[in-house]
């Protein structure tokens, strides 16, 4: 089991999906709905987006390593489920996260110009747009219900 500073990994890298997780998807929300906010948002949630899904991946690794040493009761096995939901949401949230911004951040289309076809497709933009925000919307929701299975494998009696 990975430990650092005495303290198994996963009690350590769950803050950083806990943070990550609903701020990258309130971040997909906010860009999907407010046009203007884009030029500023695009970069910070690229940026989330890519931090997230190895996060989630590390953290559920970790997760897996404390429960083979810890055993699991009910509690933890509803969590070890719900964070495997969260993991495949997280990758899945990252490349979703790329497709909305390929589809709608015009900046990308002066660097790459194979996507100004994508740009100049509004059924493209809108998809990409609707699913980010589903996506943004789904992560928050697993993020949150991830760890309050986990806190309360640990808190709850």
């Amino acid at each position: 089991m990975i430990l650092i500073g005495g303290l198994p990994a996963h009690i350590l890298l769950v803050h950083g999906v806990v943070v990550f997780g609903p701020l990258a998807g309130l971040g997909a929300v906010v860009y999907g709905l407010a046009r203007p906010t884009r030029r500023y948002l695009a970069w910070p949630l690229g940026a989330l987006a890519l931090i997230l899904a190895p996060m989630a991946l590390l953290t559920a690794a970790a997760g897996e390593q404390l429960q083979s040493t810890r055993g699991a009761t009910d509690a933890i096995a509803a969590h070890a489920r719900q964070g495997d939901i969260l993991k495949v949401a997280a990758v899945v949230f990252f490349f979703i996260v790329v497709l909305m911004l390929a589809a709608t951040f015009t900046p990308l289309a002066t660097r790459i110009p194979a996507l100004a076809a994508l740009q100049r497709s509004r059924p493209a933009g809108l998809a990409a747009v609707v699913l980010g925000v589903l996506a943004g919307l789904f992560v928050i929701y697993q993020s949150v219900i991830t760890g309050h299975s986990g806190s309360f494998s640990v808190w709850g009696g």
